[in-house]
């Protein structure tokens, strides 16, 4: 597994966004809960958001944001993924995180 960075930028229908923040916040923290979304959240000037994801491919990447909300209704004018050579501390998230089988914790 690979991890990834998602770079929305909104469409400015902000009444949109905020109808569906809930729908879209759950959504995302499932796939958190699966291990495929490893943080999430708005980015300071209120345009855009910042996702980092566990996939093994750009498509599955794709496919898995294709779900949220926010997608689906097409309040993301633009996404933007990216194959993120970066490290997660402290290790054993990491390892969790890049392992092709799920831990329940520290080793």
């Amino acid at each position: 597994m690979s991890l990834w960075i998602i770079e929305y930028t909104y469409d400015k229908r902000e009444a949109l966004r905020a109808s569906l923040l809930d729908d879209h916040s759950w959504y995302l923290a499932g796939l958190a809960d699966a291990g495929a979304m490893i943080a999430f959240g708005p980015c300071e000037d209120g345009n855009g958001e910042l996702l980092i994801a566990s996939g093994s491919s750009r498509a599955h990447v794709e496919d898995l944001v294709s779900g949220d909300p926010y997608v689906c209704v097409g309040a993301v004018k633009e996404m933007r993924i990216r194959r993120w050579e970066g490290r997660l501390f402290p290790s054993w998230q990491a390892s969790r995180i890049l392992s092709e089988e799920p831990q329940d914790g520290p080793s």
